[in-house]
């Protein structure tokens, strides 16, 4: 059981220093065409340091929200139109080039962060920017028989996430960029969804804007729950996760023209033996003044399961 108050002041209590004054930034915003031709470019580069066989150039596959090329032995690249993210599969089956063992983190770390230093990654956003490593992620398979009798679980494969911060401030949202190695520290994949690139002529402070505090967007937070759970929020449990101050990327698929402060919540709702569990991430308006409006889920948050 967790009321409004609760849920507010365990947000509260998770964010880190916030600033009394933020800059909102001016984002470039070309047309399609200009960001498929860039990721053409970078593509090309992209593979060719990976040892990935595709070739951009040939123009791929003109889908309406995104462009496809696809190379030779299973390679695979894909370039998204409205907010020039990309991304890049080398083909490798998901069970080829597995680990030995399951190395420490460390170790993982080392490979992750080897393979970006090579593809330069870091170099893609502006001088004033950082790109830094956020968190490791370890993916595993195991096998069973018919008695069930289940395998030992192999590590697959190790994937390093990556985030983008523009002012000092975090760019939330996915990961701002991913990059997934296999057993012999080969490049599986990796996924770019930066709002902000090196000489695409963005960064301009359009204004500057007083932040809200924590405890009341974390009040605005708890509020949003309680009318989607209904007003049962006591029926349940409100595990808060994670609760941030940054700018907020809107997704692949969305053009955005500015970065503004935003509070970025992470919510579980657990409705015990009788409800089920859910996941919830809420945005709210990190200034007095709303600069970005966030589209809107309908999804109601369920506490009874389905029989």
């Amino acid at each position: 059981m967790t009321t409004t108050k609760d849920l507010t002041q365990a947000l509260a209590g998770l964010v880190g220093d916030v600033p009394d004054v933020t800059e909102v930034v001016e984002l470039a915003t070309p047309a399609p065409e200009a960001f498929v031709r860039r990721n053409e470019k970078l593509l090309a580069g992209l593979a060719e340091a990976a040892e990935i066989r595709l070739d951009p150039s040939t123009g791929g596959q003109r889908l309406e929200a995104r462009s496809v090329y696809r190379g030779e032995d299973g390679g695979r690249a894909v370039t998204f139109h409205a907010s020039g993210a990309l991304s890049l599969h080398a083909g490798v089956d998901p069970l080829d080039d597995l680990f030995d063992e399951v190395l420490p983190d460390e170790k993982l770390r080392g490979l992750v962060d080897g393979v970006t230093e090579r593809l330069g990654l870091a170099s893609f956003v502006d001088a004033e920017d950082r790109f830094g490593f956020e968190r490791l992620w370890k993916l595993k398979a195991a096998g069973s028989d018919r008695e069930g009798r289940v395998s030992d679980p192999v590590l697959t494969r190790a994937v390093g996430a990556y985030r983008h911060a523009v002012r000092d401030l975090p760019v939330l949202g996915r990961a701002s960029g991913s990059v997934e190695v296999t057993g012999s520290g080969r490049l599986s994949s990796l996924t770019l969804t930066l709002r902000r690139f090196a000489g695409d002529g963005s960064g301009a402070t359009v204004d500057k804007a007083v932040s809200r505090r924590p405890e009341e967007a974390a009040g605005e937070v708890a509020a949003r729950l309680s009318r989607l759970l209904g007003g049962r929020e006591e029926d349940v449990r409100l595990d808060a996760q994670q609760f941030a101050f940054g700018y907020v990327s809107l997704g692949r698929r969305r053009a955005q023209a500015l970065l503004a402060p935003m509070y970025l919540a992470s919510v579980v709702v657990d409705g015990g033996e009788e409800g089920e569990r859910s996941a919830h991430v809420v945005a709210v308006a990190g200034s007095e003044k709303q600069y970005l409006r966030l589209p809107v889920g309908v999804r109601p948050a369920a506490v009874q399961r389905p029989a």
